[in-house]
Protein backbone atom coordinates (compact mmCIF):
# COMPACT_ATOMS: atom_id res chain seq x y z
CA UNK A 1 0.00 0.00 0.00
CA UNK A 2 1.40 3.41 -0.83
CA UNK A 3 2.33 5.83 1.93
CA UNK A 4 -0.25 8.31 0.73
CA UNK A 5 -3.09 5.76 0.86
CA UNK A 6 -1.90 4.58 4.27
CA UNK A 7 -1.90 8.16 5.54
CA UNK A 8 -5.47 8.64 4.28
CA UNK A 9 -6.82 5.37 5.70
CA UNK A 10 -5.06 5.40 9.08
CA UNK A 11 -7.45 7.88 10.81
CA UNK A 12 -10.53 6.08 9.48
CA UNK A 13 -9.24 2.70 10.59
CA UNK A 14 -8.28 4.04 14.02
CA UNK A 15 -11.82 5.35 14.46
CA UNK A 16 -13.27 2.00 13.42
CA UNK A 17 -11.09 0.11 15.90
CA UNK A 18 -11.91 2.59 18.67
CA UNK A 19 -15.65 2.20 18.00
CA UNK A 20 -15.32 -1.59 18.04
CA UNK A 21 -13.43 -1.48 21.33
CA UNK A 22 -16.03 0.85 22.82
CA UNK A 23 -18.87 -1.42 21.67
CA UNK A 24 -17.10 -4.35 23.35
CA UNK A 25 -17.06 -2.51 26.70
CA UNK A 26 -19.79 -3.89 28.96
CA UNK A 27 -21.98 -1.53 30.96
CA UNK A 28 -24.53 -1.85 33.75
CA UNK A 29 -27.17 0.82 34.37
CA UNK A 30 -29.76 0.63 37.17
CA UNK A 31 -32.84 2.83 36.74
CA UNK A 32 -33.67 4.29 39.17
CA UNK A 33 -30.48 3.80 41.15
CA UNK A 34 -32.37 4.69 44.37
CA UNK A 35 -35.51 2.64 45.01
CA UNK A 36 -37.88 2.01 47.89
CA UNK A 37 -38.19 -1.55 49.17
CA UNK A 38 -40.91 -3.44 47.29
CA UNK A 39 -40.52 -1.36 44.11
CA UNK A 40 -38.97 -2.28 40.78
CA UNK A 41 -35.75 -1.32 39.03
CA UNK A 42 -34.67 -1.79 35.44
CA UNK A 43 -31.16 -3.16 34.94
CA UNK A 44 -29.84 -2.67 31.42
CA UNK A 45 -26.77 -1.92 29.39
CA UNK A 46 -24.34 -3.21 26.80
CA UNK A 47 -23.27 -6.85 27.03
CA UNK A 48 -19.80 -6.19 25.66
CA UNK A 49 -18.60 -9.09 23.56
CA UNK A 50 -21.46 -11.44 24.46
CA UNK A 51 -23.33 -12.53 21.32
CA UNK A 52 -27.04 -12.06 20.73
CA UNK A 53 -29.10 -14.73 22.43
CA UNK A 54 -26.63 -15.30 25.28
CA UNK A 55 -27.77 -14.88 28.86
CA UNK A 56 -26.46 -12.10 31.11
CA UNK A 57 -26.53 -12.96 34.81
CA UNK A 58 -26.93 -9.87 36.99
CA UNK A 59 -25.94 -10.27 40.63
CA UNK A 60 -26.83 -8.18 43.68
CA UNK A 61 -27.60 -8.84 47.33
CA UNK A 62 -30.46 -6.32 46.84
CA UNK A 63 -32.31 -8.73 44.52
CA UNK A 64 -34.74 -11.48 45.46
CA UNK A 65 -33.11 -14.81 46.32
CA UNK A 66 -35.57 -16.67 44.05
CA UNK A 67 -32.61 -17.24 41.69
CA UNK A 68 -28.98 -17.34 42.71
CA UNK A 69 -25.54 -17.64 41.21
CA UNK A 70 -22.73 -18.78 43.54
CA UNK A 71 -24.93 -17.99 46.54
CA UNK A 72 -25.72 -14.42 45.44
CA UNK A 73 -29.25 -13.37 44.38
CA UNK A 74 -29.44 -13.05 40.59
CA UNK A 75 -31.70 -12.09 37.70
CA UNK A 76 -31.18 -12.98 34.05
CA UNK A 77 -31.54 -11.09 30.78
CA UNK A 78 -31.00 -12.08 27.13
CA UNK A 79 -28.59 -10.23 24.89
CA UNK A 80 -30.48 -8.58 22.04
CA UNK A 81 -29.54 -8.27 18.37
CA UNK A 82 -27.58 -5.05 18.97
CA UNK A 83 -25.68 -6.26 22.04
CA UNK A 84 -27.93 -4.74 24.70
CA UNK A 85 -29.81 -6.40 27.54
CA UNK A 86 -32.61 -5.30 29.86
CA UNK A 87 -34.59 -6.81 32.73
CA UNK A 88 -36.93 -5.45 35.38
CA UNK A 89 -36.86 -6.85 38.90
CA UNK A 90 -38.66 -6.11 42.15
CA UNK A 91 -36.59 -5.38 45.24
CA UNK A 92 -38.00 -7.47 48.11
CA UNK A 93 -40.11 -5.48 50.60
CA UNK A 94 -38.06 -6.97 53.46
CA UNK A 95 -34.68 -5.92 51.99
CA UNK A 96 -32.64 -3.86 54.45
CA UNK A 97 -32.15 -0.25 53.41
CA UNK A 98 -28.61 0.47 52.30
CA UNK A 99 -26.13 0.66 49.48
CA UNK A 100 -25.73 -2.33 47.18
CA UNK A 101 -23.92 -2.97 43.94
CA UNK A 102 -24.91 -4.84 40.79
CA UNK A 103 -22.37 -6.89 38.85
CA UNK A 104 -22.79 -9.09 35.80
CA UNK A 105 -21.41 -12.10 33.97
CA UNK A 106 -21.88 -13.54 30.52
CA UNK A 107 -20.21 -16.31 28.59
CA UNK A 108 -18.38 -17.60 31.66
CA UNK A 109 -16.72 -14.31 32.57
CA UNK A 110 -17.38 -11.23 34.68
CA UNK A 111 -18.16 -7.87 33.06
CA UNK A 112 -15.58 -6.24 35.34
CA UNK A 113 -17.86 -3.29 36.12
CA UNK A 114 -20.40 -2.57 38.86
CA UNK A 115 -23.38 -0.25 39.19
CA UNK A 116 -24.59 1.29 42.45
CA UNK A 117 -28.07 0.67 43.84
CA UNK A 118 -29.45 2.27 46.98
CA UNK A 119 -32.45 0.68 48.69
CA UNK A 120 -34.60 3.08 50.69
CA UNK A 121 -37.17 2.36 53.42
Amino acid sequence: MSRRLTALLAPALAGTFAAAALAATPTIVVTPNEVHRGHTVRVHGAAGGCPAGDQVTLLSRAFSAAHEFAGVPAVHARVGAHGGYSVTTRIPAARHPGRYSVSARCGGGNFGVRAPLRVLT
